[in-house]
């Protein structure tokens, strides 16, 4: 509420009525207190009165009841007048328009523009000043009694017309395009925006062809169609007026008059404007006067580039065979195939090509045709240029190439399109986003799922940006779903590898709690303990958010007793995942379900802190912890999913993969490959050493119902399973004693445990021999083992070194120690042969791309770096042309 002036408050008189702020008008009141001092207090404002009324004064120019009420949106009054969209002038003079600026906005030297200059009205903030925008591009804040509405300036016949017609649009209306290129270039934005081959259409009469659901027109002038902000245009005569039920002649001689191309004394201006209109008759006519330049511009534009976006195939041929020059550029960089591009028309293309037009030019902004017809949505074209053996890959001058541009667009039908041409998916633009990268960006799951179904190589979907971000990092950190579900299953792709801060996908979900990101990371087995260069775990990222969340809401609370304790429920924690959307205890939810699938409670990072630590909140870490012993004690007994697949890949051909080992390879005793690889393999892939025999794995001679997986030393044979080995004191296939037993598993480079039977023999020894045994057995002990230790060369030779190797316990260590070192070393060397690889394909300058830019001097670049050079960098011979690599 609002005090009128002269109300008492024991003695005391309020003087004035003020705003408290400028987003509350007023809601203060200045009091004179009988001592002479004068305050300001609140009265009304955000509902609070710091003053009582004791005696009303005599009511002035408005009531109290004609007050606006409290929270009611006064939004129909604007400030004189003006409205977004309106044309306003300043015409006062500059000392009076700096003295108004005060207080709203104020005055500087790079507004004296605005004195001279028409603006429009682009916004009103919350203190009614008004935001006008200028054909500059600068936008300047105004008091609304500097600005004056500007009267809209329209031709006299045309005006009369005008005024008798409908604000609104019909199909089939005559109108008038805006004589002001500034004001139509301004107004275009975003309605169609403003091409320079428009520049004919101004101040001509065109007929309204279209109303878009936007309200823009689309208008046919001049013999072709442009798209029109509805204020760029002023109605002469609607559809079925009585203009158009005057007599023929005279609706003939007013649309001729109203179409008619004006002589402008210039043969060059009157040559693109008839080949812009398709007159082949009248270009004809003009190209046979000597003063012609068929090379000619009107508005910086050739006949040429007028005819191909409009698609005059006829006009042309004929320019063709004047020798027209198809490369000419007009201000922007755009050559005839460009427009060609921009206006859809396909068959311009054609005949472009056949006149050998090159289909890869640039532009100024370096797109080239099949970029400006991905941004248009024009399909037909895109595959026109593809057939032609235009480039898919290029880039513009922001690194983006056509499939950047398809992404954006929502495009898939392109996207297949450019695929299937060879479209380099790992070409990565300016941010250093490759098209994988794009998609999982801007979440667009049809698009992702292309693009998997054609990746040339799987490893692609695991291509970090310059930060170590991969397509699945960014669709956790985006809440991607559908995009990262399609990465996680149809793409394969890596779900722990780190970036540059080491943080995992389910890292930055967690941090930004992505219930349904994490609870598919989970599942999918993602790493649940990797430390962040903080040596944080998502566990860790899970409770500190929580706590985080927690203190917030205790310094939001005025009553903290009433704050209820969380009590999970072990549904709630396990299965209840995702559900709870964006509610306060999303945090908790996914620290529960992290606990619940084996998350380690007692890491600890850098700081020294377990996850533990970071929650100060008992009955959540009771919760963990009881999650926790669940999660553990559930798994008792029972073998990990990665055991099962460590067995499984032990049992695959370590060449095909395909079939399973089948193949015993002598002397070393491993099984490494099936029946078909093995006599490919002349050494054997886990110990190294020769192969000299080969033995197919048979079933068991003894049941008959199992495979022999069982390997009998001394004597190297293979020919029981593990219940029949078990019985066995001698080999059933040569007789001779069972000195010990190796699984199936241990032969094919796995960890087991060995069975031996000397043992038990000596056990047996020890208690029915004499002292005289004893030291016999002690004595073949020492020669064992000191056989063992000497490693000599005889010991190489023999063909049961695998079973001297193996009776120490400590030698079959030592063997897999050299088994690792043998696979590090040969890591290593692919490592170093890849570098070198990429060493030899990677662009020399920026080291990010591929090389796919050759010059004359026989050295290259990636496209984006070889197009900004005039020498190569590594001769700096000067560059005299660039071949692209296809």
């Amino acid at each position: 509420m609002t005090t009128p002036k002269g109300c008492m408050e024991g003695g005391n008189k309020v003087t004035e009525i003020q705003d408290w702020s400028a987003a509350s008008p007023h809601s203060a009141a200045y009091v004179l207190w009988d001592n002479g001092a004068k305050n300001l207090y609140r009265v009304g404002f955000e509902g609070m009165s710091d003053l009582k009324c004791v005696q009303d004064a005599k009511g002035g120019s408005f009531y109290r009841d004609h007050c606006p009420v409290l929270g009611e949106q006064n939004g129909n009054r604007n400030p004189g007048g003006l409205q977004i969209g309106d044309l306003v002038n300043i015409d006062l003079d500059l000392e009076i328009v700096q003295s108004l600026q005060h207080g709203h906005g104020g005055w500087t030297d790079g507004m004296f523009e605005t004195l001279t200059t028409t603006g429009t009205v682009c916004g009103i903030d919350e203190d009614h000043d008004i935001v006008v925008q200028y054909p500059s591009g600068n936008r300047w804040t105004f008091n609304p009694a500097v600005l004056t509405k500007a009267n809209v300036v329209r031709s006299g016949d045309v005006a009369a017309g005008a005024e008798g017609g409908s604000s609104q649009f019909l199909v089939g209306d005559l109108v008038q395009i805006c004589y002001d290129i500034d004001r139509i270039k301004l107004l275009q934005r975003g309605h169609g925006e403003w091409a320079e081959a428009m520049l004919p259409t101004l101040g001509k009469v065109g007929r309204v062809q279209q109303i878009y659901s936007d309200s823009d027109l689309k208008v046919e002038v001049c013999g072709t169609s442009w798209t029109y902000n509805p204020a760029a245009v002023t109605k002469i005569a609607p559809s079925g007026s009585a203009v158009s039920n005057a007599s023929g002649e005279r609706l003939s001689q007013l649309l001729k008059k109203l179409f008619e191309t004006q002589e402008s004394g210039d043969i060059n201006e009157e040559l693109v404007k008839a080949a812009a209109n398709g007159d082949l008759a009248k270009v004809e006519d003009i190209l046979k006067r000597p003063e012609v330049d068929v090379n000619g511009q009107c508005a910086g534009h050739t006949a040429m580039q007028a005819a191909s976006q409009n698609g005059h195939v006829d006009v042309l041929k004929l320019l063709l065979k004047h020798n027209v020059d198809l490369e000419a550029e007009d201000k922007d960089g755009d050559r005839a195939v460009h427009h060609a591009s921009f206006g859809d028309e396909g068959s311009v293309i054609e005949v472009l090509q056949r006149g050998g037009a090159d289909l890869n030019a640039r532009n100024k902004r370096r797109q080239t045709p099949l970029h400006i017809a991905v941004n248009k949505g024009h399909l037909q074209v895109v595959k026109t240029l593809l057939d032609f053996g235009c480039h898919p890959s290029l880039q513009d001058s922001e690194g983006d190439t056509p499939l950047h541009d398809a992404i954006s667009k929502k495009r898939d039908d392109m996207l297949s399109v450019l695929l299937e041409a060879g479209a380099d998916v790992t070409i990565t633009n300016n941010n250093g986003f490759n098209a994988l990268h794009h998609a999982a960006l801007r979440g667009n799951p049809s698009a992702m799922r292309v693009l998997l179904s054609k990746l040339p190589r799987p490893w692609i979907v695991d291509e970090k940006k310059d930060d170590g971000y991969t397509a699945l990092h960014l669709a956790a950190l985006n809440n991607h779903v559908e995009v990262a579900e399609l990465l996680v299953h149809q793409g394969s792709a890596s779900l722990d590898v780190q970036n540059v801060n080491q943080q995992t996908a389910l890292h930055l979900a967690v941090e930004r709690q992505h219930t349904q990101i994490v609870r598919l990371l989970v599942r999918a087995e993602a790493k649940l303990d990797v430390q962040d260069k903080d040596g944080d775990t998502p566990l860790h990222e899970a409770l500190r958010h929580h706590t985080l969340s927690q203190l917030r809401q205790l310094q939001d609370m005025q009553d903290v007793s009433k704050v209820e304790p969380w009590e999970p429920s072990k549904n709630t924690l396990i299965m209840g995942l995702g559900t709870q959307g964006a509610e306060k205890k999303s945090a908790a939810s996914i620290a529960c379900f992290l606990a619940a699938n084996g998350a380690d409670l007692t890491i600890r990072n850098k700081k020294g802190q377990s996850p533990l630590d970071l929650c100060p909140d008992p009955s959540l870490c009771k919760a963990l912890a009881k999650c926790h012993k669940e999660k553990s004690s559930g798994q008792v007994g029972t073998r990990s999913p990665s055991q099962n697949s460590n067995i499984e890949s032990l049992d695959e051909c370590m060449v095909c993969s395909d079939l399973k080992r089948d193949t015993l390879f002598g002397p070393c005793g491993h099984i490494a490959t099936c029946s078909l690889c093995s006599p490919r393999v002349k050494k054997c892939l886990i110990c190294k050493d020769q192969v000299q025999s080969r033995t197919k794995i048979e079933e068991c001679v003894v049941c008959s119902d199992k495979k022999a997986a069982v390997l009998f030393q001394p004597c190297g044979h293979m020919c029981a399973c593990e219940n029949c080995a078990s019985l066995m004191k001698k080999c059933v296939q040569c007789r001779a004693v069972v000195e010990r037993r190796t699984p199936f598993v241990l032969c094919c480079g796995g960890k087991g445990m060995e069975d031996d039977d000397d043992d038990d023999d000596d056990d047996d020894d020890d208690a029915a021999d004499d002292d005289d045994d004893d030291d016999d057995d002690d004595d073949d002990d020492d020669l064992r083992s000191s056989n063992t230790m000497a490693g000599g060369s005889q010991d190489l030779l023999q063909p049961n070194n695998l079973a001297l190797s193996w009776s120490s316990g400590n030698i079959p260590a030592l063997q897999r120690d050299k088994d690792n070192t043998n696979v590090n070393a040969d890591v290593q060397k692919l490592q170093q042969q890849l570098q070198d690889i990429k060493e030899q394909t990677m662009c020399p300058v920026c080291l990010d791309r591929l090389k796919n830019m050759i010059f004359m001097c026989g050295h290259g670049t990636c496209q984006l770096c070889g197009d900004r050079m005039s020498e190569c960098p590594i001769c700096r011979k000067a560059i005299e042309r660039r071949i692209l690599l296809y």
